[in-house]
């Protein structure tokens, strides 16, 4: 199987690691404990690091034990549109964006389905291409991802609510901003990220497996 690229290398795992976090898990340096981290050594019962920091860590340095294995697409996949309320959500919770082919479905729900913290998950219409290859077409655009907050109603469901778009679509940030009444902002490029990058106040991990 031709595996698909999920931009793991594109995870900047460093910048989420701090001393604290080093000597938590009994290390003296970010480089030594990133090291643990990046082999499998590091188990969060070894550590007393906050457990969902600690697995939002683990998953950016090892993004193979929480991403699924896809095949590369030849051609586009469309998958569902609209949408979607993961958890409760209410009018003050993330807005996270992408589009709607099935591999970054896929992928982006065995992202999530590692928290229970509330969010909308809003799949845009890009005719099936993923993100990198609907940005090349010009099928998702803010005027797209726009109308879509419209059609769906974000306006009343979250009024204010941040929205979080696909860190590759980072240049559709200021336009798209000129349309919407909350925040927007841009998240990782890497699904793995995602945990990571929200923070452990906003993506509090289910009990699941035990790392």
């Amino acid at each position: 199987m031709l595996r698909a690229n999920l931009y793991e290398d594109r995870m900047m795992l460093d910048s989420y690691v701090s001393g604290d976090d080093c000597r938590a898990c009994g290390f003296g340096s970010r480089e030594e404990f990133v090291s643990k981290l990046r082999s499998g050594e590091l188990s969060s019962s070894r550590c007393r690091m906050n457990r969902t920091r600690f697995l939002a860590l683990r998953w950016a340095a090892r993004p193979q034990e929480i991403l699924p294995e896809v095949e590369v697409l030849q051609l586009p996949s469309p998958g569902p549109i609209g949408l979607f309320p993961l958890n409760k959500p209410g009018a003050h919770s993330p807005v996270l964006i992408s589009g709607n082919s099935t591999l970054t479905i896929e992928v982006l729900s065995s992202i999530l389905a590692t928290t229970v913290s509330p969010f909308w998950y809003l799949v845009v219409d890009t005719l099936g291409h993923t993100v990198d290859m609907a940005l090349v077409y010009g099928v998702f655009t803010a005027e797209r991802v726009h109308r879509a907050c419209l059609d769906e109603g974000l306006d009343e469901k979250a009024p204010r609510s941040e929205i979080l778009l696909p860190g590759l679509a980072e240049p559709l940030c200021p336009e798209l901003q000129k349309k919407m009444h909350g925040p927007v902002k841009t998240g990782p490029v890497c699904a793995a990220e995602l945990p990571a990058f929200m923070g452990p106040d906003r993506w509090k991990v289910h009990g699941g497996k035990n790392f």
